[in-house]
């Protein structure tokens, strides 16, 4: 049926019209009884028109379009098993999949309308080109190294990728093998929606393989206990292997043959075929704290061989796969990891300090260079100090905040921030993940004490890899270093645009405000190749385009950012003067250069930083994943004014004396100096301490998830606190903030473990009271952070499965650590505290997938009716095939159109109950209307002079055998003056001889005499007129006639 009904079904739409109708009807039969029969039976079909047009809006009425195109959704798998494949015709597997797609594509099969797309996937599914006529694969989208197969996402993009005006079907190109989604349930929804999946395989057989399969080790130890480790390896070959085992404990080779004299840091091993355990011992660990290790398994190695190939030997065909770590938590005294870059060795002060209290300080780790690189370090710890740290170069990374607010909020650690010149506000925190955890918010509010910076970010092009993206990046890291008052700007160079090309302003110097339409602009930006720095130095100091540059601007700092390859040239002195005369520096990064000094820097990025006072970065030729780290310092150089000074001395205030940071300590002296912050608008934040009349934070803590963190804003050495360091209450205070926000130790009541199976971390904890019972109806949560520290942690609810055990399990699909902290609480608020736990997942699964999967190839291409499509054959691929294919329609709404109909009834179905129409008239409209057309399309017939002769002479002997014949005259008709009998009008004509003459004697009944009139009827003399009972007579007989005469029009 080419409409259906949206909201409800045709049934239902037929039984609310009937109900509607029914009363329509009946109504109308009675109040309409006045307009004769034929009308009023139009009128209520009027009506009834109205309401079925009614009943259709609301239904939702949809015209069904019949589709005839054809969109093809190329599936193509780019997982780390395809390397695996070997049989392929191009130079590589890319390359022939892609020649194959082209080919295929361009078929003569293909109709012109017909559309081909293609979706990539590995552990997520990526759109590579949107479906079109014609394939491109020129442009795709940027792709992140994954750690798996997720053929299920893919499908699923693919369906709610594909266009409803077109009937589709889907070209996987996989090997069979998925190690995460829903594939069922994806098949099940291409099944349902009509979309068969044909399937190129890619099909391999590694037959020599060594793999460590995994790196078993205990998750809790105690301190000087020894305990074994377990390696287990897995040999597909037909024959044993032997190779060489290594283990390195924190880095450090281990000696696996302690019965041997000296160290060995290798075992000879042979591998049977199959699953080999091997074993090492681990002596006493005398420091407690995470420790790891790392086993590696060196077998010969051959050339991978696939079924059907050549003789394999024995040996190892993939190295990625034969290494695997491990770790475990040893229990003792807990230490603080303390970062110190406080200026002039300042940070020794509060170093010593804490010492002298007592408390555990890592004396390997002190710099910011050493801080750790992933969460598994940083469980060594109870809680980390940072004294005067910025975000960016030249402090913590992207990553390594990431993981130390992840330390703090899902492991439950502490944290202490200090101030100085390069922390907080000033430091670059603003907008970073860090400062989420933190007490306070690094943006202040509008106060005339506190000037704002003004920074402008020139943008080249730079001849690197995915560039733009680099540069887009650099600039959104920079915007969101600064405050909501200071002004940004961004400028690039455009070979064309609104003012004809040059240096533009993509978001004009204004304050920064939420950030949002800045970074929208700096999204937009078209990154141009500059000839020189002129145009840009000029439009940045003095603006263009009716755009103000910094020399206009109130800001206290003045501040350019300009990233390049070197290749422009040099500016003018005079804009160097400029720059000096308005106190604006310039910074310079320098990425990818074409010529250099010997330290690789073109002069004249060296030369504009080094005359304006600013720095110089680079050559950056290999890691652009710094780039975003250098614009984040650069942007805090314009955030000094968070740095509040006064010689005289800040006097501080003590808000909350109950606090256990300042127990015991009833005297504060002034501080000199602090970095102003704002305290978050949260009623949990206690606030001991504030500074000088607004009071501002000095000292803030709070809980946040599971952990605890403090800022202190002023520094901890002798230039903002001179007055603290020589006081007794100084090593205090320090002592009871750090353990204030340590991490309390773990129970000794508790066994947990956390084991690999599959693709699945399983955590298992035996729950002992202090008599050796079992403890029952616990409520146990665990929060489990990946090697991942973009994704969110996950959240694991363990279960009781018998008497003091509960279990719960989690994705561990992605190679690397999963560190996991329990939260445990029982009936008893005793019964409370935090676990921690942990596991490796050594290789991706994908270097676990040997063999291609023909199996799950044959499910998918069964469960949605596709085919099996011959690996690179292009010429029989036919893609773009109609066979299996379910006719598709594409619903489109008409409801708008269906209102101006319903306009047109209603106004229908009124004229015809108000309008009494004269049919007869309207008859004679209508053929008046039809003549009058005619009149212009038939063709007219003028008689000759000797026609109309030959058709009197007719007349005339028509009319003279009439007059022999004595044929009777009308009643009343005058007698012709030439004593002519006038013409039979009702005779027929009835053609005889060749016609000749008068056409009137032939026709009958026409004449060349006047007509004559209607004679007037007679009167009866006065006296004579019928009596009363003919007059009724006659007006009945009147009123009878007028009757018929009215009911002969309706008909």
């Amino acid at each position: 049926m080419p409409i259906s009904l949206e909201y409800f079904s045709w049934v239902s739409a037929l039984v609310i019209f009937a109900v509607l109708a029914a009363p329509v009807v009946w109504l109308g039969m009675r109040s309409l009884a006045g307009l004769g029969p034929i009308r009023k039976w139009v009128a209520i079909a009027a009506r009834l028109a109205v309401l079925a047009i009614f009943v259709l809006i609301l239904g939702g009425a949809r015209w069904q379009k019949i589709n005839r195109d054809v969109e093809v959704l190329v599936l193509r798998d780019v997982s780390e098993s395809t390397l695996n494949v070997r049989q392929f015709p191009g130079k590589s597997l890319q390359q022939s999949v892609e020649d194959f797609l082209r080919e295929a594509s361009e078929s003569k099969r293909k109709k012109p309308d017909d559309r081909i797309g293609v979706i990539s996937f590995d552990s997520r599914a990526l759109i590579d080109a949107i479906p079109n006529t014609t394939l491109a694969l020129d442009a795709r989208p940027l792709r992140e190294a994954g750690n798996g197969t997720d053929v299920a996402s893919a499908i699923q993009l693919g369906l709610a990728t594909m266009s409803p005006d077109a009937m589709h079907r889907m070209l996987l190109v996989w090997d069979g093998n998925a190690n995460s989604g829903d594939l069922e349930g994806a098949l099940s929804a291409a099944a349902a929606a009509g979309v068969p999946i044909d399937v190129m395989p890619l099909k391999y057989d590694v037959q020599n393989e060594v793999l460590l399969e995994r790196f078993v080790a205990p998750t809790w130890k105690r301190e000087n206990e020894p305990f074994s480790i377990d390696v287990i390896l897995r040999s597909t070959n037909a024959t044993p292997v032997t190779g060489k085992l290594t283990v390195l404990h924190q880095g450090v080779p281990m000696d696996l043959d302690p019965e041997t004299p000296g160290l060995q840091p290798t075992r000879l091993v042979t591998l049977k075929p199959g699953l080999n355990r091997e074993t090492v011992r681990v002596p006493a660990l005398q420091s407690p704290g995470v420790h790891q290790f790392q086993a590696t398994f060196e077998a010969p190695n051959v050339a991978a061989e696939v079924a059907g190939g050549a003789v394999p030997q024995a040996g190892d065909t993939l190295v990625q796969n034969n290494v695997g770590s491990a770790f475990t938590f040893v229990r003792g005294k807990g230490k603080v990891l303390y970062v110190d870059n406080a200026s002039q060795g300042g940070g020794a002060m509060l170093r010593q300090a804490l010492i002298r209290e007592g408390i555990n300080i890592d004396p390997d780790r002190s710099t910011i260079d050493q801080f750790p690189l992933n969460i598994v370090d940083l469980q060594n710890y109870d809680a980390v100090i940072l004294n005067n740290v910025p975000r960016g170069a030249g402090g913590l990374s992207d990553e390594q905040q990431k993981i130390l607010a992840s330390y703090v909020h899902e492991m439950g650690g502490g944290l202490v921030m200090i101030g100085g010149e390069d922390s907080f506000g000033a430091g670059g925190w603003q907008g970073s993940r860090l400062e989420e955890v933190l007490p306070v918010n690094m943006d202040v509010p509008a106060r005339k004490e506190i000037s704002k910076g003004a920074l402008v970010m020139a943008m080249h092009s730079c001849e690197m890899p995915n560039g733009n993206y680099w540069g887009e990046q650099c600039a959104i890291k920079a915007v969101e270093a600064l405050s909501s008052r200071d002004e940004i700007g961004v400028i690039s160079y455009a070979w064309k645009g609104p003012a004809g090309g040059g240096s533009q302003w993509d978001f004009p110097l204004a304050e920064k405000g939420d950030g949002s339409k800045v970074i929208a602009a700096i999204k937009n930006m078209q990154l141009g190749d500059m000839p020189s720095f002129d145009d840009m130095l000029d439009a940045a100091i003095n603006g263009n385009n009716g755009q103000g540059g910094l020399i206009r601007s109130d800001a206290r700092q003045k501040h350019i950012i300009v990233i390049s390859d070197g290749d422009p040239q040099r500016p003018a002195d005079s804009l160097i003067q400029a720059c000096l005369q308005n106190k604006i520096t310039i910074s310079t990064i320098t990425v990818f250069p074409h010529v250099g000094d010997p330290d690789g820097l073109p002069p004249v990025m060296k030369d504009m930083a080094r005359l304006t006072k600013g720095r110089a970065y680079g050559p950056i030729n290999n890691n652009p994943g710094q780039l975003p780290q250098i614009f984040i310092k650069e942007a805090t150089i314009v955030r000094r004014s968070l740095i509040y000074e006064d010689r005289q001395g800040i006097p501080l205030k003590l808000s909350d004396a109950a606090s256990e940071l300042i127990k015991g300590i009833s005297e504060f002296p002034p501080v000199y100096g602090l970095v102003l912050t704002s305290r978050k608008p949260n009623p949990q934040i206690e606030l001991p301490l504030v500074a000088g009349k607004n009071n501002d934070p000095l000292l803030a803590f709070w809980q946040t998830g599971l952990g605890k963190s403090a800022v202190f804003t002023s520094d901890a050495h002798n230039r903002w606190l001179a007055g603290w360091t020589g006081s007794g209450m100084y090593d205090k205070f320090w002592s009871q903030v750090v353990r204030s926000v340590s991490r309390p130790p773990m129970s000794t009541d508790f066994d947990v473990q956390t084991t690999q199976t599959g693709n699945r971390g399983k955590i298992v904890v035996e729950a002992l009271g202090k008599d050796s019972a079992f403890l029952n109806f616990l409520s146990i949560n665990a929060t489990v952070v990946g090697p991942n520290s973009n994704e969110k942690p996950m959240q694991v609810r363990l279960t009781q499965t018998g008497p003091g055990m509960y279990e719960g399990t989690f994705d561990a699909s992605e190679p690397g650590n999963y560190v996991a902290v329990l939260n445990y609480r029982g009936a008893r608020d005793e019964q409370s505290g935090i676990l921690l736990s942990g596991m490796a997942v050594n290789t991706s699964p994908e270097l676990r997938d040997l063999k291609s999967n023909d199996a799950m190839i044959e499910r998918v291409r069964a469960a949605t009716g596709g085919r099996i499509v011959r690996p690179f054959d292009a010429a029989g691929a036919d893609l773009f095939t109609r066979d299996g294919i379910r006719p598709s329609v594409s619903p489109q709404q008409i409801w708008d159109r269906l209102i101006m109909i319903l306009l047109a009834a209603i106004l229908l179905d009124v004229a015809i109950r108000r309008i009494a129409w004269d049919w007869q008239a309207t008859k004679r409209a209508a053929r008046a209307g039809v003549n009058w057309v005619r009149s212009f399309t038939t063709t007219r017939h003028v008689e000759t002079r000797q026609t109309l002769d030959a058709l009197r002479k007719i007349r005339d002997e028509q009319a003279q055998s009439r007059g022999e014949t004595g044929a009777p005259t009308s009643v009343g008709a005058p007698a012709d003056s030439a004593g002519e009998a006038r013409p039979d009008p009702s005779r027929k004509f009835e053609p005889g001889k060749a016609v000749e003459g008068d056409i009137t004697q032939v026709v009958g009944g026409a004449t060349s005499k006047p007509v004559p009139t209607t004679p007037k009827p007679k009167e009866p003399p006065k006296g004579q007129q019928g009596d009363k009972g003919d007059a009724m007579s006659g007006l009945l007989a009147a009123k009878k006639r007028a009757r018929e005469q009215m009911d002969k029009k309706d008909e």
